[in-house]
């Protein structure tokens, strides 16, 4: 189920943002402490409100799993890019696939005409989700992202659009 942040997510979102493959691939403060995660969750209703982002928790059989978001979201031309990470426990399962094909699917119902996401070149794992989730992969952007270390490396893009009907 994918619902809104909740307050009460804050020691959950704490305790997952301290694994290391969170905080290699995503761009989550190091090191993750709970006023932190008060404040991320706090603003989670600011940025759906400003229309800058849509920001929701995945949860199990009561347990949170994932986050997924659609962020820097370009209202003007319809477009927004995903992201999403996956507590240790859940991963392997197909969630957070499932997660973002939902909130795409989502996006596309309100009228975005694409969605795209970024990732590491090493994140094979990650790259693997999009294209469960129906994305493909668009190009490679040379020296687009920083790594911790503050070193430069690619980006890889992955796009998915609305299916389109065209009468003939």
């Amino acid at each position: 189920m994918l619902r809104p942040w909740d307050i009460q997510d804050a020691a959950s979102v704490t305790q997952i943002c301290q694994d290391p493959a969170i905080q290699s691939f995503t761009t989550v403060p190091v090191p993750y402490t709970r006023e932190i995660a008060d404040f991320w969750i706090n603003s989670r209703a600011k940025s759906y409100q400003d229309r800058s982002a849509i920001s929701l928790a995945g949860i199990r059989n009561g347990e949170l799993v994932l986050s997924v978001s659609l962020h820097n979201i370009r209202e003007f031309d319809h477009i927004g890019e995903i992201g999403y990470w996956v507590s240790p426990g859940a991963r392997g399962e197909g969630l957070a696939a499932h997660a973002v094909a939902m909130l795409t699917n989502f996006a596309f119902g309100i009228g975005f005409r694409r969605v795209s996401a970024l990732t590491l070149p090493e994140n094979t794992a990650s790259q693997k989700t999009l294209t469960k989730a129906g994305f493909e992969m668009e190009t490679v952007l040379r020296d687009a992202m920083s790594k911790r270390d503050g070193s430069q490396t690619n980006s890889v893009v992955f796009s998915k659009f609305p299916n389109v009907k065209i009468d003939e």
